[in-house]
Parts: C-alpha cells; sequence; structure tokens
C-alpha cells in the first residue's frame, strides 16, 4: 500500500510538495543557518518521512549525516554517541528538520539528530483535513482521561491511534504510513541510546514529542530517561505524562497558533514578544538559541 501510494500521489508531486513544505519551513524555520549545499542535499524522495538527520554545528562545517530510517540510524556510529533529539512541526520537511536541529547544535556545540515529520501523501490528506491539530486535541481527551481514569493507560494508547485514523478517514494500511515519523521516534526511545539527553520538540513536533513519550511511558514501570531524560517544547503547550521528571515548556507571548493546541493549565514559560516562528530574519521570531543557552542545560 505503501509503495502504491507513494507512486501514484507523492514521486508524481514531489516537486510541488518540496516547494510548498520549504515554502513553509523557510517562512517558520532559521534555514539561513544551512548552506545552499546542504540545502542542496536535502532531498524529497530520501529524506521522507520519518528519515534521521544528524547536524553539525555551524562552526564546525561537516554537513549533515542522512539515514533513511530509524533502523538504519540505529546500526550507525553516530547512534553511540547522540545526545540530542529534535522533531520540527509546521510544514513540515527536511529542510525545517535540519534548520532546528542546527539551532539545537549551535547552542551546545555537539551534533544533534532530527526526525522528518513531513512529505508522504498521507500528509497531504491529514494536513487537510486539519491533521496538525489532532495531537492538540488528542492530547486534551488524554489530559482529562488522565485526571478521572490513571489506571486506563493502556488502554488510552490504543483509543489515541485509532481515533487518530478514525478522524482522518483512512485504511489500516494508511494508519500505519502516516505514522512513520511517530514510529521512528519510539523505535528510537525504545532502543534507548546511551547517551540521549535532550528531546525538543517546535510546534506540532511537540505535540508529536508527547504522543510517543506517553506510549513510552505506558511500556515502562522504570526507566533511568523518567529522571534523567529533559523534554523541551517550543510553541505548543503539551500534557507530557508525569513519569517524564524534566519538562519545561515555552510558547510565544503572541503566538496565537500554537495555544490553539496548547492546554491552558500546564506549567509554561512565555517568551516575550515571540510569536510561532524561528526565522531570525522576521519580526517577533522566537529565539530558540537564546532561550535554550538561558533556562536548558545538558
Amino acid at each position: 500500500m505503501k509503495n502504491t501510494i507513494d507512486k501514484q500521489f507523492v514521486i508524481p508531486l514531489a516537486p510541488s510538495i518540496r516547494q510548498r513544505n520549504e515554502m513553509f519551513d523557510s517562512l517558520f524555520y532559521d534555514v539561513k543557518t544551512l548552506t545552499d549545499e546542504e540545502k542542496y542535499q536535502l532531498s524529497s524522495l530520501t529524506d521522507r518521512e520519518g528519515s534521521i538527520l544528524v547536524v553539525f554545528p555551524q562552526k564546525k562545517k561537516k554537513g549533515i549525516v542522512h539515514s533513511p530510517d530509524a533502523s538504519t540510524f540505529l546500526q550507525s556510529e553516530v547512534f553511540k554517541t547522540i545526545q540530542i533529539i529534535v522533531v520540527a512541526g509546521v510544514g513540515s520537511s527536511a529542510l525545517g528538520t535540519a534548520a532546528l536541529a542546527r539551532n539545537v547544535a549551535n547552542v551546545y556545540d555537539i551534533p544533534v539528530a532530527g526526525i522528518v515529520s513531513g512529505y508522504g501523501a498521507s500528509d497531504l490528506i491529514t494536513e487537510a483535513m486539519g491533521g496538525w491539530f489532532f495531537y492538540g486535541a488528542t492530547d486534551a481527551i488524554r489530559h482529562s482521561i488522565r485526571e478521572t481514569v490513571n489506571s486506563w493507560n493502556n488502554a488510552l494508547t490504543f483509543f489515541k491511534t485509532e481515533k487518530k485514523a478514525d478522524e482522518a478517514g483512512l485504511s489500516k494500511e494508511m494508519k500505519q504510513s502516516e505514522l512513520e515519523d511517530i514510529n521512528a521516534l519510539e523505535e528510537i526511545l525504545n532502543a534507548s541510546p546511551p547517551k540521549l539527553r535532550l528531546l525538543v520538540g517546535h510546534s506540532k513536533g511537540s505535540l508529536m514529542l508527547d504522543y510517543a513519550l506517553e506510549n513510552f511511558a505506558n511500556k515502562h514501570d522504570n526507566h533511568v530517561y523518567f529522571d534523567q531524560l529533559k523534554i523541551v517544547t517550543f510553541s505548543a503547550v503539551t500534557d507530557i505524562s508525569p513519569q517524564f521528571k524534566n519538562v519545561q515548556q515555552f510558547i510565544g507571548e503572541y503566538d496565537g497558533f500554537g495555544k490553539i493546541n496548547s492546554r491552558i493549565h500546564i506549567p509554561r514559560t512565555p517568551v516575550p514578544h515571540a510569536s510561532h516562528h524561528l526565522n531570525s530574519t522576521l519580526p517577533f521570531y522566537l529565539d530558540i538559541e537564546d532561550v535554550l543557552r538561558q533556562h536548558v542545560t545538558l
């Protein structure tokens, strides 16, 4: 089913999909941190949803390492040393993912892995039907249920996945294909990179982190990540599982778009005079590098 969809929809539309997503990413992300060569090497056909990009700090001039999927990434040498994983949102494409990873890599002066969320034909369907808002709606439902019935966690995981597919009106085969970014994140988390210390999400990526971390928490009664892993979200305040003890959430003072998908009563740190985007060439951008330097240490 996935290959059929790609042949019928993704490959013929790849140039237009790439242009659309890169337009959004150029608007929302700080793509000027990437060189022209790095941008050129980001491919709509290989750096697809669920692929992994390892981005080095700008001053290192080491480019980007591409892994087509989580399984390939887990077999690489960088898996053993990776300390930070980021998930972008909005568009999204490899361009936005790489730009977000570059921002974070610049702060900590180490390579950062980014999970690409976007480019599948199912993305076109879910985005057209308001798919960006699914994770926010799911988070609200889960938050309400958790407050009253904490013991229903396993049932809730099933409910979340089924509801996602039902709302999008997709077949079971399509359900799986549209979760490739989530699957990649969960596969990496379950493999437990030995040096992983920080997860960063922006926009829809923050909601995807919440979704994957909830599933992870349901599978583990006890894990070192619950105490040691730091979770940082930008531009969407989510109901991260309480098993994770180190959570910081930031949202721009003027970010109406992000607030639509944010939980009202969850603690957050407002960023003064900031909106939803991270593009430093536009007014009211959220300076993610400055916020991380001020508030988040490894």
